[in-house]
């Protein structure tokens, strides 16, 4: 089974390219209640707001159901899977925080590490394991 990393990182960079559009305006609690009229509806930026995080969850329910339906359903969750949600978890936890940089010299080694040592030692474990099954 394979995966369409270009939709997976579309996905992802669409999030992140809101949220940082988001952060730019200067947004404050107080602004959740401004609405903009949208063919005749007022909808506020709150509605906007519930809106980007329930529509990835009502998208991730459909892409299950569609999984399900062509027989391709997960018998557990991936690795991959694991990762990228863990990530993402602690990237979210970023969110406002630039101004303490938590654990900025920690992520950046995290990072050189996933680049540099994490994906080449999987690369190379697993093709030495394949040889040696030859």
């Amino acid at each position: 089974m394979t995966t369409d990393w270009n939709l997976v990182r579309a996905m992802l960079n669409a999030a992140i390219d809101t949220c940082e559009r988001i952060e730019a305006t200067g947004f404050a609690p107080s602004d959740r209640e401004a609405t903009l009229d949208i063919r005749g509806q007022e909808v506020s930026v709150h509605d906007f707001l519930v809106s980007a995080w329930t529509l990835p969850e009502t998208i991730r329910y459909q892409i299950i159901r569609d999984r399900h339906d062509a027989g391709a359903d997960r018998p557990y969750v991936p690795e991959a899977a694991r990762i990228l949600v863990a990530m993402a978890e602690a990237g979210a936890e970023l969110i406002g925080g630039a101004e303490a940089r938590p654990a900025e010299a920690d992520i950046r080694r995290m990072i050189d590490w996933y680049r540099d040592d994490a994906a080449p030692g999987i690369e190379a474990a697993i093709a030495a394991g394949r040889d040696a099954a030859r």
